[in-house]
């Protein structure tokens, strides 16, 4: 690894030589044999250094971060193998290349070593994410994941057996080495970058900058693969230098992939995270959309021949995949309602109610006093308010504890509940003051008898009481909470454990 600011000078000469080196040979620049040279020298030369630049920065990094590189290295290597081959038999031996050959073999080999520097790099996630409710994994989750992925190598697929994989494979007339070799190179293409965008989309992954270099040097090796087997199924005489781009810019991203240094984790915008996570909501979808069209311009042009059974069979998985898809994205939303309507009328009450005794809190305590007071002065309904406050609370605490005094809070809280109907109104005011709405009843002072039987010898309380019974517009919640906080100090000037009832 290196610095950032010498990663972008390197990057800047890696990616301009591997464009020249592909603009000389594509463009006429370099003519003749000299293209085919200079082509196939500077795929194994980008090859060797995505090889030697993942085996050379794994030395100095350890742990998640290592593993991927030295596997990658392996698969790079694997790779330069099956490309020396194939320079071996152009320009030595001077003659076609066998198809199935060993450097079919070597190209391949990078797609497991691939599959696992891509799980290792999956799996170095940080844990501190601020949405960590939202990133958790459930079943579901990995179920779409793994549907999404379906979706994507089918739909692409048929899309490259339509165009040209059928059209390959029928040149040749393969037998079943063949056509399997033929058909690995698109499919375990497209399996890759599949789990790449879906990393990608992945807020957690620590390797951010590497897994899209990696990514983008993989799309470079599809890229000209399926531009290969195009050329290949419409029988091009020859396969021109500029179908070979991939094949030179995709081993020089991976080899800067291994050079990136690695950012803060917390690193990257907002709007630059909420654009790959719209590509992956839209992955699934864009592939399929596209195999779509295609269906329907061969049905306007009226090329109607029979489908064969490949493209019955990954049309049906595909058709399959994207119901299971749109059910289980049902399940889970209407889940995430009730998970929502849940968690808002958990913080709803939490918002209203004291956490210690679970009973109203002054806010909800004085908006039903309000609509108390409102149906008071419109209907002439009568109500009583009772103000509770516990004698000499502070020094329970400051004797036996606050934990003690929090229990003591929680009987009172307990006995004040049974005192009252359900329709009443019982809060905790704050410390150890209490409050109870009684509406609708003659006989306030009846509760207020019954607040006081009910905390008996063990717990001591004076109780002040207002009766609103007679219409007075001048009454405000205000002036009637007041009133009630009088009649109970004047409860304790009488020696406390009693109760006074505002005239």
């Amino acid at each position: 690894m290196i610095g950032t600011r010498r990663f972008a000078i390197t990057a800047t000469v890696v990616l301009v030589l591997a464009t020249a080196a592909s603009v000389a040979a594509s463009f006429d620049i370099v003519k003749g044999e000299g293209a085919v040279v200079l082509d196939d020298l500077a795929q194994l030369a980008t090859g060797l250094l995505a090889t030697g630049c993942c085996w050379w920065t794994a030395r100095r990094v350890t742990g998640p971060d290592r593993r991927w590189r030295l596997v990658t290295g392996l698969g790079m290597a694997g790779w330069s193998t099956g490309q020396a081959l194939w320079t071996w038999y152009q320009l030595v031996e001077r003659r076609a290349v066998p198809s199935p050959s060993p450097a079919d073999a070597g190209y391949l080999s990078i797609v497991p070593f691939a599959f696992i520097a891509l799980l290792v790099i999956g799996s170095f996630r940080r844990s501190d994410s601020p949405d960590a409710l939202l990133d958790r994994r459930s079943r579901s989750t990995r179920l779409v994941l793994l549907l999404d992925g379906l979706i994507v190598v089918g739909s692409l697929f048929v899309l490259t057996w339509t165009t040209s994989l059928r059209g390959l494979v029928a040149v040749g007339n393969p037998g079943t080495t063949k056509f399997l070799v033929a058909i690995a190179y698109p499919v375990t293409d497209l399996a890759l970058l599949v789990i790449v965008v879906v990393l990608s989309a992945d807020r957690k992954v620590v390797l951010r900058p590497q897994l899209r270099l990696l990514g983008l040097g993989l799309a470079g090796l599809a890229a000209s693969d399926f531009a290969f087997a195009y050329l290949v199924s419409i029988q091009a005489p020859e396969v021109p230098p500029l179908a070979n781009a991939g094949f030179v810019i995709g081993p020089a991203l991976i080899a800067l992939a291994a050079l990136a240094p690695v950012r803060s984790p917390l690193s990257g915008s907002g709007r630059h995270r909420r654009s790959w996570q719209w590509a992956y909501l839209l992955m699934p979808y864009v592939p399929l959309l596209i195999s779509s069209v295609l269906v329907v311009r061969r049905t306007l042009i009226g090329d109607l021949r029979p489908l064969d059974g490949v493209e019955i069979a990954c049309g049906f998985t595909v058709f399959v995949a994207v119901m299971l898809r749109q059910l289980v994205t049902l399940v889970d939303n209407t889940k995430l309602v009730l998970l929502l309507r849940e968690s808002e009328s958990t913080l709803t009450h939490q918002a209203n109610h004291d956490p210690l005794t679970g009973l109203a809190n002054r806010a909800l305590f004085e908006s039903r006093l309000d609509e108390a007071l409102t149906r008071h002065h419109r209907d002439g309904t009568s109500f009583g308010l009772l103000f509770v406050d516990l004698d000499d609370f502070k020094a329970v605490n400051d004797l036996s504890g606050h934990a003690h005094g929090d229990a003591m809070l929680e009987r009172v809280a307990q006995r004040l509940r049974q005192c009252v109907r359900d329709t009443d109104v019982v809060a905790r005011l704050g410390g150890d003051e209490f409050g109870v709405l009684v509406e609708g009843v003659e006989g306030p002072e009846k509760v207020a008898f019954r607040v006081l039987d009910a905390l008996g010898d063990e717990i001591s309380a004076s109780v002040g009481v207002v009766i609103c019974a007679d219409h007075d517009p001048e009454t405000t919640a205000s002036s009637v909470l007041k009133r009630a906080d009088k009649a109970m100090y004047q409860a304790k000037r009488d020696g406390g454990r009693g109760l006074v009832i505002h005239p």
